[in-house]
């Protein structure tokens, strides 16, 4: 079951550590980059943008600064107030249209096709769990007929992938007590984190990317492309820090990154899946 306060709760606490996500070490910057380089090949050249679960604003800022008008949304309180600040620090303001804490299942306040491009970033489909539905119905009816939504979800393969990074003994011992699945059956196309298990940050579905394919697809939108966020560098072993020492090393680490994020056999080992779409022209 979702429950926004409980992740609105984690996110008032921990917005300046959201901030402080995408670029405190390589891990982060190459999920950012990847989502920029995504977002710069499917979105429009301009016009009015949607951030939904915006978080601190670092996605809104880099648009505004690129002449996007930008409308933030999130379900929590403390990361527009960071957002705001951080907004102002940028100089960027006259570029965002306004901020409102709301949750993504219900965006009421929000006319109908009232968007040129809609983003949900960063895995908030991800936490409203067996609501997303209603959900993407919500970013569907915002968005103007034939504009583009770019989602990024928690990638059910990318996360056991990072089993190896942690101490996964109890995990794997007891994974009942921290998925909905029985190991006995067959792996389903998404899984949802159990209520109570201190393995997650807050409870969330993890997906596949045929399941997101198919999900939008049920939804009358077009998938353009698929990516992953963290192909190479899905979990954090020791390399990366030699890696971030180098300048030029970075560089050609991003720009693998790039380059393999849609390459179909891997989409599903990155941390993060990302998905461009069409909406339909129809309503």
């Amino acid at each position: 079951m979702y429950d926004p306060n409980k992740v609105k709760g984690h996110y008032d606490v921990n917005a300046e550590r959201e901030w402080g996500r995408l670029q405190s070490n390589i891990n982060g910057r190459v999920q950012y980059e990847v989502t920029k380089y995504m977002l710069q090949k499917h979105l429009p050249p301009g016009g009015h943008v949607l951030d939904a679960g915006s978080g601190p604003g670092r996605y809104a800022i880099d648009l505004a600064k690129r002449g996007y008008k930008v409308f933030l949304v999130d379900v929590s309180e403390g990361e527009l107030r960071l957002a705001g600040e951080k907004i102002e620090e940028a100089g960027v303001k006259d570029n965002i249209t306004g901020a409102k804490c709301l949750d993504i299942c219900d965006l009421n306040e929000i006319p109908d096709s009232h968007f040129d491009a809609v983003l949900c970033l960063g895995g908030a489909l991800s936490y409203v769990r067996g609501r997303r539905h209603e959900a993407i119905d919500e970013l569907i009816r915002v968005a103007k007929p034939g504009s583009p939504i770019v989602v990024s979800v928690m990638s059910f393969l990318g996360t056991f992938h990072l089993i190896s990074q942690f101490d996964a003994a109890d995990f794997l011992e007891n994974v009942e007590a921290h998925v909905e699945w029985d190991p006995s059956t067959p792996l389903p196309d998404y899984l949802d984190s159990k209520i109570g298990s201190n393995e997650w940050h807050a409870p969330m579905t993890i997906y596949t990317s045929g399941y997101m394919r198919q999900f939008f697809t049920e939804h009358n939108c077009e998938v353009l492309e698929m990516a992953a966020a963290n192909t190479i560098t899905s979990a954090y072993w020791d390399g990366l820090e030699k890696i971030a020492a180098s300048h030029k090393a970075t560089d050609m680490l991003i720009n693998l990154e790039k380059k393999f994020s849609t390459e179909p056999g891997i989409i599903d080992m990155g941390q993060h899946l990302i998905i461009a779409a069409k909406t339909s022209g129809k309503r």
